[in-house]
């Protein structure tokens, strides 16, 4: 993700996937086949990705122009001084490195090798995450008494009551990434005897649309149900396709999809609402806690790992320890 931090726009950005060293003049059929070649080429990389790189690389041209360098083709040491530029500003070393893989995207696409090759740059950013690495910080996990407690603060008279009370259960019962919630179409989900099937069309890690199916079944008795949320959800505003997790226009009418940035917001603000510290928590916290209150119920990591679709189990020992659990589908509510 794009820091939050803004640059200057200029007329410069990465370019065509392609390199530009292509012939300029080709026959009608290959200069077709070029142009489709251009689009697969870009359909590689994910959109936030995309939209990451381009910023960071106005970061880097701005910075060039302030100081009358050039950044394309960008020397070694040119790289090198932009980056201890950005360590000494504060920014973080995962932010350093993903300029630097804009830097490398932008030389590469355009036929030039890239700076990062000279060990002048990569030893700069070699002892720069030597000297400023640290621990990530990790959000709470919203395990389910505290979900419970979030929930039960809800309205459910109003359409942003509704709206949150599903995305939060929808959230925490699935393990969603909140890159995911907000891109769940109405048309993914298929009522059945023992809730709903929802189908995620991409994800983080699966960026070439295989897909993934769901069972969100009915919440156990007492407990708040996910797909009765959703139901009240779609009766209440009438919604019958399009984005499931919408913005609220002033007047509770539904726009467009919701931002990831505005779950995180919209957890903050629901924590906020039921006496919690809302800095302990974001987006993430939902998936936290799904991985969390199935490892302390009993449910294996196999079990887990078929929800949250991590590929690599290691990533789950911040949540996961040990334990034996039922052999049906993890569940947390």
């Amino acid at each position: 993700m794009a820091d939050a931090e803004t640059t200057p726009d200029l007329d410069v950005e990465v370019v065509d996937a392609l390199p530009t060293v292509v012939p300029s003049h080709l026959p009608g059929e290959l200069q077709d086949l070029l142009d489709a070649a251009r689009e697969y080429a870009d359909a590689a990389t994910a959109p936030n990705t995309v939209k990451a790189y381009q910023s960071d690389w106005r970061g880097f041209t701005a910075w060039c122009a302030q100081h009358r360098l050039q950044p394309l083709p960008a020397d070694s040491m040119t790289v090198a001084l932009y980056l201890t530029a950005m360590a000494k500003n504060g920014r973080k070393v995962t932010t350093i490195r993903r300029h630097t893989a804009a830097i490398a995207r932008a030389h590469r696409d355009n036929g030039l090798p890239n700076p990062m090759w000279d060990p002048t740059a990569a030893l700069v950013l070699e002892g720069i995450a030597r000297t400023h690495r640290s621990a990530p910080k990790k959000k709470v996990a919203l395990l389910r008494d505290p979900m419970v407690q979030l929930i039960d603060r809800i309205e459910t008279d109003t359409p942003a009551g509704l709206r949150d009370r599903a995305l939060l259960l929808l959230g925490f019962a699935l393990g969603l990434r909140r890159s995911e919630l907000v891109q769940i179409l109405i048309e993914d989900l298929s009522p059945n005897a023992d809730g709903l099937t929802i189908r995620l069309a991409t994800s983080k890690t699966d960026q070439t649309g295989h897909g993934h199916e769901f069972l969100l079944p009915y919440a156990e008795p007492g407990r708040p149900c996910p797909v009765r949320a959703i139901r009240a959800w779609l009766d209440h505003t009438g919604l019958t396709h399009g984005p499931l997790i919408r913005r609220l226009h002033r007047n509770g009418i539904p726009g467009e999809a919701l931002s990831p940035q505005s779950v995180a917001l919209i957890v903050k603000r629901r924590a906020k609402a039921a006496g919690l510290n809302p800095a302990d928590f974001a987006g993430h916290s939902l998936r936290a806690g799904f991985a969390t209150q199935a490892s302390r119920d009993g449910h294996r990591t196999e079990q887990i790992t078929d929800v949250t679709r991590h590929r690599d189990r290691r990533t789950l020992d911040g949540y996961v320890r040990a334990g034996k659990g039922a052999e049906d589908v993890a569940r947390v509510l």
